[in-house]
């Protein structure tokens, strides 16, 4: 038999079909904004219908959400819908009163997009909750929808037929027809589970136990719960392990040999033609007890049997003697306890009626046993160890690796009237273990426990008055722990040992109250959990990527730590709840931090944490003082225990652009001569200022070693954005030109620490020179005759790069010769690169004569550098009709 999955879920297979088919008969009409009641902040439910289905005994309650287009629809993504059930009509008085059977986020952001407006009514599919009705209802019920909004507040309007039924849904659901289960007990001893019940009949005689329609009682067994929800895939996918007449009341299930299983009982009836169409009815609701919450464990595999490892006597001073039995764990085995039996020849097996249980119930990893030899007891012992498993499966057979030999013991002496040697210690953990020597010269007697606030004197005994029994154990156990209550320490404590045995007696025994050496004053018990430790300091070292961690030593002695971790919000929206590490989320990060030695004020330990993270976790710290008590508590805030730690290991970025000096962002990566303005955006804030160093690739700084930044903006109040910080510095006329690199050196909140650097800049400060060598200017006298070409012949130079050399005519300069026409700027032509790169430019073009009439003109050649520096020479020249003067 296998656990359901959830595709084949048959418990919910008729509620889930009565869900469907009542959703295609109702309205889907969209809902519009004017037809929706209530106050729109409100965020009432709408449309509210609640239908029972008699097949599944279950109600479905659908609904809207309110259909608005305003900034409230923006509150559906945090409001709850809160659904209530009542046999009146639901208002706010009675409401108080009630408790709501579930609750139902109005929108969820995820599906929606993140939009509020998939979030309104005819826009959202809508809401429907199944109810599953009690069986034995027979009423009217009301249903009502309130709206628990963002600010804690639960909007209940009640609006018929919007948010609450206006008229009541009839509720009729069959009575429980099941059998009441009383026990289910496994006996390992017989293999044998029995399961006893009582019948329904024997309460309430109404259902057929004669003829053909006589109920018939059906027993399951499942290695998984029965729930109302599994109950149709019981029926549909398992099979009965039995089926028995109308009056049983148990049935017992053999279990095979050699098993290990937990399961799950569940009884129920078949009724046949019980319905009034003749169908057979079984209720499968599982709501009667006829099933089981906890799985029964069925285990009668024996355990192996543990290796012995040695067995020694060794005599007393006082004239007793010890046998000490080591033995190892049975590896296969957990939870697992030891006993150890005793006979004077050797033996096989315990079920012998000389061999004797010494002791059971030895916890594993205790691993030994002392066998007290009274005084006065001589001769030969056998011992073996047995293993008992965790569900009471014992192997009656010895092994010879779990026997001893023959082991001589020789404490033959006198005898005395109490037990001697009592002894009490507090040992931690709220137990006081109490511990004697067993009385000399008798066998078979047993020791009572007993506890006072002062020394008892002989005569003064009197049971529970003077003095208060704790328990009793038998001879050869040697000790007792008693349970000190909780929360208390005491310096008061007495604890006295008394025997009762035959003493020869045959009919009776006798119990010694004389009190004379059987007592022992415990000095201290303490139970009080010890205070929360106080943390100072918690912080990241994202450089190292580690956690540091700072609490105070408390004034305890002994006392150890444990360090906690939590990604939640263990304290609430406000971090003003108290917290324990028994709840969800807490996860143990470092145990036993023992400062028994530590002198120092404070202790510290360091975490790794992962690359790459920024996140806010919790740490706290706990203590537990030297005797086991506990304090599980956590506090936050100033002189809590707790601390909300930033986990970073992200180095810090940042991004780089430069201004101009008339506070424009500077589109070109080249820098000529002016006042600049870096700014650096960072994406988080930062631990300290950061600083710059900006040098050329010619090994010229333009700024100190590290200069600071200015900061600009914090941007507090965008958790987007970082702060902004700025840097002004100047390019000079006489700057070299070159490649910079700007380096700014950053340090976060966490020590992450980073110099990062840009190189896209450059610096070309120096504007190009220009030479204009032809045509010759009129002021030298010359002149050119109409028709002569013009020759241009023109140089440029700059210390970087040459990008455009060009030329532009004007034709009838200053209006000499005709009307002044300037032309277009033309590349110029018939170039050459003297140097052989394009830091130097020569030209020589020739216009034609014929383009010039007579008059004076101009010649301008300009040239630009990489950086846009533009440099032009004019030459003005006059074209006439005449010859040049000789």
């Amino acid at each position: 038999m296998g656990s359901p999955t959830a595709e084949r879920n048959g418990g919910l297979r008729a509620v889930i079909l009565t869900a469907v088919m009542l959703l295609a008969v109702a309205p889907l009409g969209a809902v519009h904004a004017e037809d929706s009641e209530g106050l729109p902040e409100n965020l009432q439910a709408q449309n509210i219908q609640a239908t029972f289905d008699d097949e599944s005994e279950t109600t479905l309650i659908t609904w809207d959400n309110i259909a608005t287009t305003g900034t409230e629809l923006q509150g559906l993504f945090s409001a709850t819908y809160n659904l209530y059930r009542h046999t009146v009509p639901i208002t706010e008085t009675n409401l108080a009163s009630l408790e709501s059977f579930a609750q139902i986020d109005a929108c969820d952001a995820g599906t929606t997009g993140g939009n509020p407006f998939n979030c309104q009514g005819g826009t959202h599919p809508g809401h429907s909750v199944v109810f599953p009705v009690q069986p034995g209802t027979n009423g009217t019920f009301y249903y009502a929808i309130t709206t628990s909004l963002s600010n804690g507040t639960e909007a209940a309007e009640l609006l018929f037929n919007g948010s609450q039924t206006y008229e009541p849904v009839v509720e009729i659901t069959r009575s429980v027809y099941t059998p009441f289960i009383i026990s289910a007990e496994f006996d390992a001893s017989t293999s044998q589970t029995t399961l006893t019940w009582l019948n329904y009949n024997s309460i309430n005689n109404i259902l057929p136990a004669t003829g053909p329609d006589a109920l018939q009682i059906r027993i399951w067994r499942t290695n998984y719960e029965i729930t109302r929800e599994l109950g149709s895939y019981l029926v549909d996918q398992e099979t009965p392990i039995a089926t028995l007449g109308p009056t049983e009341t148990s049935y017992v299930v053999n279990v095979p040999a050699n098993t290990q299983r937990s399961s799950y009982y569940s009884i129920t009836y078949l009724l046949p033609n019980y319905t009034e169409s003749g169908e057979d009815y079984e209720d499968i609701r599982f709501v009667g007890q006829n099933t089981m919450a906890d799985p029964l464990t069925e285990d009668n595999r024996p355990p192996d049997q543990p290796i012995l490892l040695s067995a020694e006597f060794s005599s007393n001073t006082d004239g007793t003697g010890t046998t000490t039995i080591t033995w190892g764990d049975v590896a296969a085995e957990t939870g697992e306890t030891y006993r150890v039996y005793r006979s004077d020849q050797p033996f096989s097996t315990i079920l012998r009626n000389d061999v004797s249980l010494l002791v059971e119930g030895i916890l594993e990893g205790i691993n030994s046993y002392q066998v007290q030899v009274p005084q006065g007891y001589l001769g030969y012992s056998y011992y073996c160890v047995v293993t008992m498993d965790a569900t009471g499966v014992i192997n009656t057979n010895t092994t010879s690796d779990a026997c001893t030999n023959g082991i001589e013991e020789n404490a033959f002496y006198g005898w005395v009237a109490e037990p001697t040697n009592v002894h009490a210690e507090f040992i931690g953990d709220r137990t006081t273990r109490v511990s004697w020597t067993d009385q000399l010269g008798i066998e078979g007697e047993i020791y009572h426990i007993w506890y006072t606030t002062y020394r008892v004197i002989a005569g003064q005994f009197v049971e529970n008055e003077t003095m208060m029994y704790l328990g009793t154990v038998g001879d050869g156990i040697g000790y007792f722990d008693v349970e000190v209550p909780a929360d208390e320490y005491r310096t008061n404590s007495f604890y006295f040992v008394t025997s009762e045995a035959l003493y020869g007696n045959i009919n009776g025994t006798y119990h010694y109250t004389g009190l004379v050496q059987n007592f022992f004053q415990v000095p201290f018990e303490d139970t009080r959990a010890p205070n929360p430790p106080r943390i100072k300091n918690a912080f990241s070292i994202g450089s190292l990527n580690q956690v540091s961690l700072e609490w105070f030593n408390e004034d305890e002695n002994n006392e150890s730590y444990a360090i906690w971790r939590h990604y939640g919000e263990p304290f609430g929206e406000n971090e003003n709840d108290v917290s324990n590490v028994d709840g969800d989320g807490w996860e143990l990060v470092l145990a036993d931090v023992d400062a028994s030695f530590v002198t120092s004020d404070t202790l510290t330990r360091e975490f790794a944490i992962p690359l790459d993270v920024d996140r806010d976790v919790w740490y706290a710290v706990t203590i537990t003082d030297e005797y086991g008590n506990f304090n599980g508590e956590i506090f936050a805030g100033f002189g809590g225990n707790a601390f909300k730690v930033a986990e970073d290991t992200l180095l810090p970025a940042a991004e780089l652009t430069v201004q101009g000096s008339d506070g424009v962002e500077y589109d070109s990566t080249t820098l000529v001569e002016g006042q600049y303005s870096l700014r650096v955006q960072v994406n988080e804030d930062l631990g300290t200022t950061p600083t710059v160093y900006i040098i050329t690739s010619n090994g010229v700084a333009l700024t100190g070693d590290d200069e600071p930044l200015t900061l600009l903006n914090d941007n507090r109040n965008n958790p987007e954005l970082g702060p902004l910080y700025e840097y002004d510095f100047s390019i000079s006329s006489a700057s070299d030109a070159g490649n910079m690199t700007v380096y700014v050196l950053m340090e976060d909140e966490s020590s992450n620490t980073v110099n990062q650097s840009w190189d896209h800049l450059s610096i070309d400060a120096k504007p190009p020179t220009v030479n204009l060598f032809s045509p010759t200017p009129y002021t030298d006298g010359s002149k050119y005759l109409l028709g002569e070409d013009i020759t241009i012949l023109a140089g440029a130079q700059d210390d970087v790069v040459i990008t455009n050399f060009e030329y532009r005519i004007t034709y009838h300069y200053r209006g000499i010769g005709g009307t002044t026409l300037q032309g277009a700027w033309f590349y110029l032509t018939g170039l050459s690169y003297p140097d052989g790169d394009t830091k130097s430019v020569s030209a020589s073009m020739v216009l034609s004569g014929g383009d010039f009439y007579p008059g004076e003109h101009r010649v301008s050649v300009r040239a630009t550098d990489g950086a846009g520096n533009v440099v032009s020479q004019n030459v003005d020249f006059i074209v006439d009709t005449c010859e040049v003067d000789q």
